[in-house]
């Protein structure tokens, strides 16, 4: 009887050890190989686009060559007063949308530019705007019959006087790529803010080379 009970026994550990191996089998990988080693899997890249380069301020002596300015005859004196940087630089503009987008700029430098002993002054903003932030004002500035159209060296650039102040105040915007030009000042007429736009157009282009595909 013992050998029997043995015999029973040892033929149920082998039936067991098949089946248990019949099962590892099945659970096997099929993308292992026959040695057990994983197959390589392929490796796919994804590469991110480039973000834009950001736009380059030239500081105020380049970007508005006191010079040039000194060609007009009422500014021969004109000196540069005060460089700022800030958000609320040119916040009070003519224009709610024009606001809007000057507080959300990514950039806002300002060059203060006056005549000593006069009350003429001129205030030169440049600010960094996203391309339908620019388009967007463009297309409301051209829809105003207020604002005069105009180009300088071919970007486009909007003149609007007022009679506040004395001798009254005149602002333009001209934009270059995501470049925004803001001139507000007394005592000048838009030909002189187009004259004195026109350098800092020449210096926001050499700064950043194909600004104007942006």
């Amino acid at each position: 009887m013992r050998l029997r009970y043995r015999h029973r026994t040892t033929a149920s550990l082998t039936l067991a050890a098949a089946v248990l191996t019949a099962s590892l089998t099945g659970c096997t990988d099929p993308q292992s190989s026959p040695t057990g080693e994983p197959t390589p899997t392929e490796t796919v890249t994804v590469t991110a686009s480039p973000s834009p380069a950001a736009l380059v301020i030239p500081d105020c002596e380049q970007l508005v060559p006191i010079e040039s300015i000194r060609q007009v005859e009422r500014w021969s004196e004109v000196i540069l007063i005060q460089t700022m940087e800030g958000p609320a630089l040119a916040g009070n503009l003519p224009g709610p949308l024009a606001r809007d987008a000057a507080t959300r700029a990514q950039q806002n430098r300002g060059c203060l530019l006056g005549v000593p002993q006069s009350d003429s002054a001129v205030g030169v903003y440049t600010l960094d705007i996203d391309a339908p932030t620019r388009d967007n004002l463009i297309d409301a500035l051209r829809a105003d019959g207020g604002f005069a159209e105009s180009e300088i060296d071919g970007a486009p650039s909007f003149a609007f006087a007022t009679d506040e102040g004395l001798g009254g105040t005149t602002v333009s915007y001209t934009f270059v790529g995501d470049a925004w030009l803001i001139l507000r000042g007394s005592l000048i007429d838009s030909e002189t803010a187009a004259h004195v736009a026109a350098p800092a157009v020449a210096e926001l282009r050499a700064a950043n080379p194909g600004l104007d595909e942006r």
